[in-house]
């Protein structure tokens, strides 16, 4: 896997870049600004560009979407130090591939740039709970999400946790056709077209419980 890493701790940086080296992660680049960050991916055509949310000068949002619209082969996972959870939502809405904590440990953010890598959206469940934390209430209207039968909520528990589909049809000892029939059914039903819309429309939905225990309450 090659990536290229930008972040603006000049530290941070360059101790996250030599410890994902150690695990078999090929760094390209280490660069500290957006700017910098959309140059390196033209340069080096990575796997993946691992970058901040947050600069002082420059968005790494806006970094993604220009990544993303100019170089569709290179996937970007979003790495942050705060609990905000607008920014992921925006992030998501974008297409990035991923959304991880920094104060995660190198071995987990090796293994979630892998599931980006195959595909998956490696999500951080914490932040991602926050985002669907009880808001005032108000009176609760039905969502296309109340059309999903139980095994859609599940599978759809299952979009949310980052999983491919081969590790869905091992999960759930069904076919590959039968999880993409599912998956299919779920994407017409919340209309959308991929499991990055998904998770991007779920994130700003307070409905669905990822923890698996059924719907979370809006009010």
């Amino acid at each position: 896997m090659r990536i290229v890493i930008c972040d603006d701790h000049q530290l941070l940086l360059e101790a996250l870049a030599t410890a994902l080296a150690l695990h078999g992660v090929t760094v390209e680049a280490a660069v500290c600004t957006p700017d910098e960050a959309v140059r390196a991916v033209a340069l080096h055509d990575p796997d993946i560009l691992v970058i901040d949310v947050n600069f002082p000068d420059g968005s790494g949002i806006q970094a993604a979407r220009e990544v993303i619209a100019g170089h569709p082969r290179t996937k970007v996972v979003m790495i942050t130090g705060t609990e905000e959870p607008d920014p992921m939502v925006e992030a998501l809405s974008v297409g990035v591939a991923g959304y991880l904590r920094k104060d995660q440990r190198v071995d987990a953010i090796a293994r979630a740039l892998e599931l980006a890598q195959r595909g998956g959206t490696p999500i951080d469940h914490d932040l991602l709970r926050q985002v669907r934390r009880p808001r005032p209430a108000i009176p609760r209207q039905r969502t296309p999400i109340d059309d999903l039968t139980p095994r859609e909520h599940h599978i759809l528990r299952l979009l949310l946790a980052g999983m491919s589909t081969r590790e869905m049809v091992h999960d759930l000892d069904v076919s590959q056709s039968t999880v993409r029939t599912h998956v299919q059914n779920i994407f017409s039903k919340l209309g959308v077209h991929t499991r990055l819309q998904a998770v991007a429309l779920l994130a700003g939905d307070a409905t669905v419980d990822v923890s698996g225990n059924g719907h979370a309450a809006n009010a």
